[in-house]
């Protein structure tokens, strides 16, 4: 479920009212207003320079666990405690998954899986994505929601944007996946060089945006060459592919580069004929497919 259950959105409230109300007070920034009832009635966008003053001065956090003015038990005073880890700033709604939406934040190339309170955010925006927004997330029971309110901009991003951010999600997602709580600092994966490389030729597209970087990988070892040259025969294999079915061609073939260097009717003898025309160090280097 990629939203809070009825229980949590009860308690996110519950806690979310008492803590503006209480920082209302220390702040003053809504004035003229005596009571819960008064504070509540105001609508949301007022709370807009209370919310942005609040996050400005975190210590609001620790006054009100100290304070308890609504003798909250230990675990509701910890949740409040943990919002003092709010990530405030633009992100962007790049895509949805059955558990959560997933934002992008592009200073710190970081993925997040958040959930959306009343309604998901799936619910909220359909399959509009990217969408850029400028929105406060917040821990919650070790995962990560956000704060109840958040502000679009109204941008329409392009193919070629579009096309650029998924791959730039991609990269941090490879490098430390999705990240669903923000009680611990996430560490970067350790991920082969090898994995790196066969990430970085996914798709012709991330070839071309990753050149200079796969041209550094590909000098650092014979086995990270051959993997370049793999790479590049099956992306070449998927047209030859294509054309050889479309003729009725079958049988085993092995690609070098853009080329079919070899075929034949079984494995084995694909094998055979390899030995007699591929130079011993160069068979890594060739990417084989069966039609």
């Amino acid at each position: 479920m990629s939203k809070l259950s009825e229980e949590d959105v009860k308690l996110f409230y519950k806690l979310m009212h008492a803590l503006l109300y209480y920082a209302n007070k220390r702040f003053n920034i809504i004035k003229n207003v005596s009571t819960k009832e008064e504070f509540f009635r105001r609508d949301i966008e007022d709370t807009v320079p209370l919310r942005d003053k609040m996050y400005k001065n975190p210590y609001v956090f620790d006054d009100f666990a100290k304070d308890n003015p609504e003798n909250f038990n230990k675990e509701e005073l910890d949740i409040i405690l943990s919002w003092k880890k709010f990530k405030q700033g633009e992100f962007f709604l790049v895509k949805h998954t059955k558990d959560y939406s997933v934002f992008y934040n592009e200073k710190e190339k970081k993925a997040y899986g958040i959930l959306g309170i009343l309604d998901s955010f799936e619910e909220m925006f359909g399959s509009h994505a990217p969408i850029l927004m400028r929105i406060v997330l917040l821990p919650f029971k070790e995962k990560i929601t956000y704060e109840g309110i958040f502000m679009p901009y109204n941008i329409h991003f392009g193919g070629g944007i579009r096309k650029s951010m998924k791959l730039e999600v991609d990269e941090a997602i490879q490098k430390y996946g999705i990240i669903c709580s923000l009680n611990t600092s996430p560490e970067q994966k350790s991920i082969s060089d090898e994995e790196m490389l066969r990430f970085y030729m996914a798709s012709e597209s991330s070839i071309e945006r990753y050149w200079k970087k796969i041209n550094s990988l590909k000098t650092k070892s014979k086995e990270l060459e051959a993997i370049y040259h793999q790479e590049l025969a099956r992306h070449s294999a998927r047209a030859i592919k294509k054309n050889l079915k479309t003729n009725g061609i079958k049988g085993y073939f092995a690609v070098l580069g853009e080329s079919v260097v070899a075929g034949a009717a079984s494995n084995k003898k694909l094998d055979d004929a390899l030995v007699d025309i591929i130079p011993q160090d160069k068979v890594r280097w060739l990417y084989r497919f069966k039609i």
